[in-house]
């Protein structure tokens, strides 16, 4: 039996979003505007999202199948 699927560090890559945005952008995968990388800051939060503009969605970074998701209307 052979195993057709993604290899141990692709699964990896995918479960960390910030790391799977920079996957799909080397591909040159469509996605949606967000962020270049990791938030740490509220006042950064907020600069990037007057820049894609409302509502954005807030999400962690790990974790899947919609955990932790938060839609923001406004500042």
């Amino acid at each position: 039996m052979i195993f057709l699927g993604p290899t141990p560090e692709q699964i990896n890559a995918m479960g960390l979003k910030h790391e799977a945005r920079e996957v799909a952008k080397r591909a040159n995968v469509p996605i949606v505007p967000g962020s270049d990388g990791v938030v740490e800051k509220l006042d950064e939060a907020i600069k990037i999202a007057a820049q894609i503009g409302y509502p954005i969605i807030v999400k962690a970074s790990g974790g899947g199948g919609g955990m932790g998701m938060t839609v923001c209307r406004s500042e």
